[in-house]
């Protein structure tokens, strides 16, 4: 009995953590993107605010991002399928430009998900930032509105389009590998794998 259930524990661990498979783990985009730095391995979150995918992978996702090498360039980009999604993207581009991702992006996703606050809204969501500690209300909403943030935005949307992404949440590595969908623990294992992967091709 004991020797079945170590077998089986074995296989599980196996499955866990299996070589990624092209095609099945991740796919090679039709058109490679250039990335920020050649020099360093560039990590994009495609994500949306309003995707409960994206949102359960964030619990996940965060003790490895804390964790990165310093030849990892990780960024996020909220996927702009249409005019509505354009405030979450000015959102995201606003707390890049104000160092706050790391107290609002968790609570932005809270508040979305699951109390149906449409922060995409700027009224909406100077309302909710007044709730929020340690954050300037007037310089985030100045900001909101600045003309870096406003080319952010179309960033974002070009993105979206360049990158052909087709669901979230999507991460290309290296400016051509995407993965596919997957449970949050085996993404964050496909990513890894992917990292390293592209670390290897940098060395050549």
């Amino acid at each position: 009995m004991k020797k079945w259930l170590l077998i089986g524990l074995m296989l599980v661990a196996g499955v866990a953590n299996a070589a990624i498979v092209q095609g099945k783990d991740y796919v090679l985009l039709a058109k490679p993107q250039p990335v920020a730095d050649p020099k360093k391995v560039e990590v994009l979150e495609f994500f949306s605010y309003t995707c409960i995918h994206c949102y359960n992978l964030e619990p996940v996702l965060s003790p490895y991002l804390e964790k990165l090498p310093a030849d990892v360039a990780f960024n996020r980009v909220q996927v702009v399928w249409g005019k509505p999604m354009e405030g979450f993207a000015r959102l995201v581009a606003t707390e890049t430009a104000t160092g706050t991702t790391a107290k609002l992006h968790r609570p932005i996703f809270e508040a979305v998900m699951k109390k149906r606050i449409d922060l995409s809204k700027p009224d909406v969501l100077s309302g909710w930032l007044k709730q929020q500690p340690g954050i300037d209300v007037a310089k985030f909403m100045q900001a909101y509105q600045s003309f870096g943030v406003n080319a952010q935005v179309s960033r974002q949307t070009k993105m979206t389009r360049d990158y052909a992404i087709e669901g979230t949440p999507t991460i290309v590595v290296a400016g051509k590998y995407a993965t596919q969908p997957a449970e949050p623990q085996r993404l964050v294992e496909v990513v890894n794998e992917l990292v390293a992967k592209a670390r290897t091709e940098l060395k050549k």
